[in-house]
């Protein structure tokens, strides 16, 4: 918004990286695109304490991936590890801290935009700390998302300043590491966000939402708050973006809902 990783997960980074952005790959996505390039895959029910790394969700031939995230049901207690763009698809990343089964369905935006390029940023450690990916000079910031691992869940994911940032907090005993992505293209795009937040009270889930700008549609988005603000799911509607979030503070925390958007 214009606003010491293990060595296997900085090695996976390094080699989802190398994946160029463009040209089809192997893997048909689950269903046809829509008019504006939401491919829906396929819904997975996870059980009480189950991670679940969901299978690649591809664009179809031609097309490659500026956005991406998934919706919950029943939407709460589904922490977020991972949610980027990789190859022409999307890749998911999710723990079940719940008691009960959640079934979550991953969606994925596409493009047949043959200026779009990938940007992977550093490998980082730390509650606080933020990866941050930067688009090359001469483009801007088309879509992108973060990657976690162990028990590192998303607490920021979101365009900023013609790059992506990302964040994780740590609940587990294992190293703390997420890395940002960017996808850049030198076709206009703009960002909006929400300029309040919405109250998040301790152990609570909410939902924030922000519109594109009229006559536009999302390419990609997310949304941030507290360290301890967690993301349980982020995707797109058909004008906008929404970020739903759990407070593991214990005091209120604020919301925060962002998007990338394009005339279609």
């Amino acid at each position: 918004m214009k606003r010491t990783a293990n060595a296997a997960f900085a090695a996976g980074l390094i080699l989802c990286a190398a994946v160029p952005a463009a040209g089809a790959e192997p893997g048909a996505p689950s269903a046809a695109p829509t008019p504006r390039g939401v491919v829906t895959g396929s819904a997975v029910t996870l059980g009480p304490n189950q991670v679940l790394d969901l299978p690649r969700l591809n664009c179809p031939s031609g097309q490659t991936s500026t956005g991406g995230g998934l919706t919950l049901s029943p939407d709460n207690g589904v922490f977020m590890r991972s949610s980027n763009p990789a190859g022409v698809g999307w890749e998911l990343s999710v723990h079940n801290l719940s008691d009960g089964p959640r079934t979550v369905t991953p969606l994925v935006i596409c493009t047949s935009d043959p200026s779009i390029t990938h940007v992977a940023g550093p490998v980082v450690s730390g509650d606080t700390v933020f990866s941050g990916a930067q688009c090359p000079a001469g483009q801007v910031v088309a879509g992108g998302g973060a990657a976690a691992a162990h028990r590192n869940f998303l607490s920021y994911s979101s365009d900023y300043n013609e790059g992506w940032h990302a964040r994780a907090r740590n609940l587990g005993s294992g190293p703390s590491a997420v890395a940002a992505f960017v996808r850049c293209s030198n076709r206009p795009h703009s960002d909006a966000g929400t300029t309040t937040g919405v109250p998040v009270p301790p152990g609570q889930t909410r939902s924030a939402h922000v519109e594109c700008p009229a006559n536009q549609v999302p390419t990609a988005g997310g949304g941030y708050g507290d360290p301890k603000l967690l993301h349980n799911a982020s995707g797109p509607t058909a004008t906008g973006w929404t970020i739903r979030a759990t407070n593991t503070e214990s005091t209120d925390r604020s919301l925060y809902a962002t998007v990338v958007c394009t005339t279609p």
